[in-house]
């Protein structure tokens, strides 16, 4: 006779949930600790270990990124998921001066729809406005990813190289971006995370996505900075 009809009969599965809990996030941090041993002496920069991690490292990883890849003087699709304030979205307007690039940001503006890690829903919020960045060649998409992102993804020609940079920190957000986009990548594209170090949210994300897709796509570790907090990777 199978366990589990005496599990839910008894309630017993609750503590047995609660119990086993940590054992599973105790698992995820391994599992990220070693994709960070396998990929530690690859890349074009990867500064593990870095006792002075500082967020505004993550520029390095950007601008490595435009030299190593030669990607500032030709025509390219720069998408960002999580926009905030626009600083990555502005740096890169600035280092990439083709007239026929395009740099399109979404987010909600609202902030976090969810908590995350320490931070508490909303956070990151705006008052709903958008940067303002002095370019035509920029635009914003305001509104949740699951009410936005699809459609306006059909419209965009796919044929230059791509940037992908994915700052939705959430699992479950930066998951639904993936798996919208898969459609659209193709080999030579990149793939930024800002909070890949988020073991069960990006991280696990991408992990997710990568068993789904199975060898449709090979990823290309290109670096990582502040210990792994921003990944970059390449579709080969």
């Amino acid at each position: 006779m199978p366990i589990h009809p005496l599990l839910v009969k008894t309630k017993l599965y609750k503590l047995i949930l609660f119990l086993t809990k940590p054992f599973n996030k105790v698992y995820t941090y391994m599992t990220f600790l070693d994709y960070v041993s396998v990929n530690r002496n690859h890349g074009f920069i990867n500064d593990y270990y870095n006792k002075k991690a500082n967020y505004k490292n993550r520029f390095q990883l950007h601008e490595t990124l435009q030299q190593k890849m030669e990607i500032t003087q030709k025509p390219i699709n720069y998408l960002e998921f999580g926009v905030a304030e626009g600083d990555m979205i502005k740096f890169w307007v600035s280092k990439n001066i083709h007239k026929d690039s395009l740099f399109l940001g979404f987010d909600s503006f609202e902030g976090l729809p969810e908590s995350w890690e320490n931070k508490k829903r909303g956070h990151f919020a705006s008052a709903g406005n958008t940067p303002v960045i002095s370019d035509n060649r920029v635009s914003f998409v305001k509104g949740w990813f699951q009410d936005t992102v699809c459609m306006s993804l059909k419209s965009i020609d796919f044929s230059n190289q791509s940037v992908f940079h994915l700052d939705a920190d959430l699992f479950s957000s930066t998951l639904y971006v993936l798996f919208q986009i898969h459609q659209y990548i193709k080999k030579e594209d990149i793939i930024i995370f800002d909070e890949f170090s988020s073991f069960e949210h990006e991280f696990m994300a991408f992990e997710t996505f990568r068993k789904c897709v199975g060898k449709a796509w090979k990823f290309q570790f290109l670096g990582a900075v502040n210990n792994y907090k921003q990944v970059a990777l390449q579709i080969k």
